[in-house]
């Protein structure tokens, strides 16, 4: 009787299962032969996509920054993101030369302007799962083999780089504790700017459409990769085809995507939900707004926070809409439902009565986690405030030396000197960035004081007057006015110069320092032990649902290169409100021309322009005759796939991704067919905003292509 039950609910639970799994993945390169992508669409074999004995389409990919990017000539030039450059734009700006707001472009390679962006280029990579684990003994604690692994992949990388000296070698884990791949990367330093959009055509819309659909936006710019001073000669390039797609068409993106969770458990969903995303998002928000009041009007100081703003704006709009899909999808009470599934069948299979322990483990664990949580997080952000890092710094390395003689605090600093001198790299600044950060310290403080744990309560409130907001407030800027580390210039010369003095000062904002190192510290012992026992559940959980579904294993995107393919397609996001997968040029104009909404404003000439220009044939939507400008897809993306090229069922360059709607922000932790969905811009608009506002002619020869 239990067996045919079982049967039952593992056919229910497969069909289910199938049901929403259809074109999900972010896949690594060794699945693409167990995809059945020529009924999907595909027109190339899987090894014009990757080869590794010949150049494939792989090899025209980068990553680029925290972003990708691809090649478009065989003279290293590469199409990413608009943002994804937004602030080496920035840094080469100046109120006088503003590229950021006026846009950029070298016509010759002696005009590119040098960034500091690192491109990294897949070279190969290869399994060394048994390498990693094989001299680790199964019934090792969770601490000490965390340890180990690390220690094995330090061992092997260098091993590694040693063959391999003129390349890059990284072992990335695919599954914490189980899965190991060891790639191959050839790094180029030297990435210059080529074409960059006016920030009005490249930003269009700014926060208000971030993470939304439609939009309107020129998310692209060109740069130039070189290799000893010369133009790089990449393996591959893709052709671009200005023709782009249409609704239904077949596409692919290759990509680098940063980081996906969808193979931990119900809890982990719970701890995003309840602590990191909240905790982040409001945290970051107050950011924002004392960073808009503090830089005001001045060009200058918008220049240099700008890349700043941008992205503390992406992930707190980023973290609130995955808290509006975990709402909407109900993911969460799917989770634990499957999880209890998974439970049962456990329970009635007497083979799998050894994973039933690790439920109750696992919540347990989460229990302790979830209690140190916001503490923890806000600790984070507190170390990252310069001023305060730099008491707590003095703190830890004046108590060292407490019982140290003469001559040993001599022999420790000179040891230790290169190490302090990391340590207070955030410890910098100028009197304007000084006066920020007094803001974020004294609200940080606040905020701590707000703890449910005696201990941080204690540290944040014992010595304050009063237990009013007012009162702890004015108790935390007392003990930044009277600090002498806040003089950012005395304190940065005196540590160079006289490094004994500058750990000789005394102070509350030491005590403060000393005090948080010692809670921060016994914090992060004890994260580290539930997060190690947690990590070796992750793969148990994981082999008993392969065996339960008898699906494949896809392990969660982490920045190597992935395959994900789709359609272009629109979807439903609300009851009745139905969205089309392309936008046009007229609903540029449409915002422009009907809002007062600085993000909508569009300069009065490129107005003009975009209704008098009569663009090429090729560039127009075949339905409503204007130019293509976004497209909309349901393939798997997630952060790091900005810059992806979006690929049609031949290969061929048809548009760049840039971002996810609103709903799509959650496929971080699951993706769904119905409110899935990808944004990216048409090569379309990219062709027309280079030819008809940058007069990029050389650049588009360059590309292949004559309008």
């Amino acid at each position: 009787m239990k067996k045919t039950i079982a049967l039952i609910f593992l056919v229910t639970f497969l069909l289910a299962f199938k049901a929403t799994k259809d074109e999900e993945g972010i896949f690594p390169m060794s699945h693409l032969s167990k995809l059945d992508l020529k009924k999907a669409g595909l027109e190339l074999e899987i090894d014009e996509i990757y080869n590794e004995k010949k150049p494939a389409l792989v090899n025209a990919l980068i990553r680029l920054g925290g972003c990708t990017g691809s090649f478009i000539s065989d003279q290293g030039l590469i199409i990413t993101n608009h943002h994804c450059v937004f602030s080496s734009v920035a840094s080469a700006s100046s109120s006088e030369n503003n590229y950021l707001e006026n846009g950029f472009y070298a016509d010759t390679e002696e005009k590119e302007i040098k960034t500091s962006l690192p491109c990294k280029i897949t070279q190969s990579y290869r399994d060394v799962s048994s390498e990693i684990l094989s001299a680790i003994d199964e019934g090792v604690g969770a601490i000490e083999k965390k340890k180990l692994i690390k220690q094995s992949i330090d061992e092997l990388t260098e091993k590694e780089q040693k063959l391999y000296p003129k390349l890059v070698v990284e072992i990335s884990e695919m599954l914490v504790g189980k899965s190991y791949t060891l790639f191959r990367y050839k790094t180029l330093n030297d990435v210059r700017l080529v074409y960059v959009p006016p920030k009005n055509i490249g930003k269009f819309g700014g926060e208000t459409d971030n993470w939304e659909w439609p939009r309107h936006n020129g998310d692209f710019s060109v740069v130039r990769a070189y290799e000893d001073g010369k133009p790089y000669k990449p393996e591959s390039h893709l052709e671009v085809n200005p023709s782009g797609t249409k609704e239904g068409d077949f596409t692919f993106i290759l990509g680098y995507p940063g980081r996906t969770y969808r193979n931990q458990t119900a809890q982990f969903l719970d701890y995003q939900n309840n602590y990191v995303l909240p905790v982040i998002s409001d945290w970051f928000d107050y950011r924002i707004d004392a960073i808009h009041s503090f830089i005001g009007d001045d060009v200058d100081l918008q220049l240099s926070y700008s890349g700043r703003l941008a992205s503390l704006s992406n992930v707190t709009k980023n973290f609130k809409g995955k808290m509006q899909g975990l709402r909407r999808t109900d993911v969460i009470g799917q989770t634990y439902l499957d999880q209890n599934k998974l439970l049962d069948f456990a329970k009635n299979n007497p083979e799998f009565n050894d994973y039933i322990p690790l439920f109750d483990k696992n919540k347990k664990l989460y229990a302790r986690k979830f209690k140190l949580s916001r503490d923890y997080l806000y600790l984070n952000q507190f170390y990252g405030n310069g001023i305060f890092a730099g008491g707590a710094y003095v703190a830890l390395h004046k108590d060292k030396m407490k019982e140290m003689s003469k001559s040993d605090k001599s022999l420790y600093l000179e040891e230790n000197g290169e190490a302090i001198a990391r340590q207070f790299k955030s410890y910098k600044g100028t009197e304007h960035k000084e006066l920020l950060e007094r803001t974020l310290f004294i609200e940080l403080f606040y905020r701590l004081s707000q703890s449910t744990l005696p201990e941080m309560r204690e540290i944040f409130t014992l010595k304050t007057i009063g237990r009013e907001k007012s009162d702890i407030e004015a108790y935390a800027l007392n003990i930044w006015n009277k600090s002498k580390l806040h003089d950012v210039y005395k304190s940065k010369a005196l540590l160079e110069n006289k490094p004994s003095k500058f750990f000789a000062i005394k102070g509350d904002l030491v005590n403060l320092g000393r005090d948080v190192n010692r809670v921060f510290g016994a914090m992060q012992r004890e994260m580290e032990e539930v997060n190690a026992e947690i990590d070796a559940i992750i793969p148990r959980f994981n082999d008993l649902e392969m065996e339960f579904t008898g699906a494949d294993f896809i392990p969660d995107a982490n920045g190597t290169l992935r395959f994900t393919y789709g359609y272009i397609k629109g979807y439903e996001p609300e009851d009745a409100v139905v969205s089309s997968p392309f936008t046009t040029i007229k609903g540029i104009l449409e915002k422009a021309e009907g809002s007062d909404n600085p993000d909508y404003y569009l300069q009065p000439e490129f107005i003009e322009k975009m209704k008098k220009i009569e663009p090429a044939d090729v560039l127009r939507h075949p339905k409503n005759d204007a130019v293509v400008v976004g497209l909309l897809y349901n393939m798997d993306t997630t952060g790091g796939n900005s810059g992806s090229p979006i690929m049609d069922s031949k290969g061929r360059l048809v548009g760049v991704n840039f971002d996810r709607s609103y709903t799509a922000t959650i496929n971080d932790y699951a993706w769904n067919e119905s409110y899935s969905r990808s944004i990216g811009v048409d090569i379309r608009y990219v062709l027309y905003v280079m030819k008809y506002f940058g007069e990029a002619d050389e650049v588009l020869e360059e590309m292949g292509v004559f309008l």
